[in-house]
């Protein structure tokens, strides 16, 4: 096995080469489905027939017709066309992005309620993708991201970091909600007035969204400060539907459901949330993140209600 001509006896092009004559008999039906020149064929038979030191076809009448040594040969070497059928296929999808992994780190609601309608997207191009999906606070999500643990990050209004090129794929906004039956269920649009003394539910004042609430209930000369304070908007939810009070949750969060527990109300003033991709700065994105990307762009901009009230700001 180690003398070096044993190696080279014959190699994949010329057992290619035998295979498509094999097939066509003929070295110009194996030309054409080779792409090679017909006396390239020939001579390639001849040259494996001669380091070889045996005849691999009988020529009658024209067509070229197998030895039994030929078949021989041929019956070892199929499986290795499968392998390298397989490696072709697999190069292919690699190329058009038809396979490899992607890793997703997310937040807890992202998570539930915008990363698997673009997964069913994405998978339907890229069904042999192995994807991983990271549910988690926002600090260890971009450092996932920095790091290269993801190859991508997607967050609700995230922090800046030099590190980190943010994409928005929309803005979506800030609602309310309230139990089904409650008072407050035929007001299309609440304001701070509307929630003086009532069981507030939302994220903590000190939490990015959170904070956004408070300077909106500042603008109109209220405080905010939730009696359940619930960091992720896909807890809040199932708390307003128990009748636990009257919650703020992202506008996807919202209209997670055609028949939610809870009424959905437009929120004033308009909090704005840019929901962004995110990925290392200076470095070229992975191509099946940016296909991702593509996706969510895609699904929430047709799933993201504008309001025509958007001159609204009482």
């Amino acid at each position: 096995m180690s003398d070096p001509q044993f190696r080279s006896l014959i190699n994949l092009r010329q057992l290619e080469v035998l295979r498509a004559v094999m097939r066509y008999r003929t070295t110009i039906g194996a030309a054409e489905e080779l792409g090679m020149s017909q006396p390239a064929v020939s001579n390639a038979i001849k040259l494996t027939e001669s380091k070889l030191g045996i005849a691999l076809f009988d020529r009658v009448s024209n067509r070229l017709v197998p030895t039994a040594d030929a078949q021989l040969l041929m019956a070892d070497a199929e499986p290795l066309f499968l392998v390298h059928e397989a490696v072709q296929r697999k190069a292919w999808d690699l190329r058009t992005g038809r396979a490899g992994v992607l890793r997703i780190h997310t937040t807890s609601e992202l998570s539930q309620y915008l990363i698997p309608p673009v997964l069913a997207l994405f998978m339907a191009d890229h069904p042999d993708v192995q994807v991983t999906i990271e549910a988690m606070r926002m600090e260890p999500l971009l450092e996932g991201v920095e790091s290269g643990s993801a190859d991508l990050g997607i967050a609700m209004k995230p922090p800046v970091r030099p590190s980190l090129t943010r994409e928005v794929l929309v803005e979506a906004e800030m609602m309310c909600i309230s139990p089904k039956g409650d008072v407050l269920a035929g007001l299309p649009v609440l304001t701070p007035f509307d929630l003086r003394g009532r069981r507030v539910v939302g994220p903590p004042p000190v939490s990015p969204l959170g904070a956004m609430i408070a300077q909106a209930f500042e603008r109109s000369s209220h405080h905010y400060h939730p009696d359940i304070e619930a960091r992720f908007a896909n807890i809040v939810s199932p708390l307003v539907a128990r009748g636990l009070g009257i919650g703020f949750v992202d506008e996807m969060t919202a209209h997670q459901s055609t028949e939610p527990a809870f009424d959905v109300h437009r929120f004033r003033p308009r909090i704005a949330i840019p929901v962004c991709g995110l990925f290392v700065r200076d470095k070229p994105r992975a191509r099946l993140a940016q296909a991702f990307i593509t996706h969510a762009l895609q699904y929430m901009q047709s799933r993201i209600a504008r309001s025509d009230d958007k001159e609204d700001t009482a």
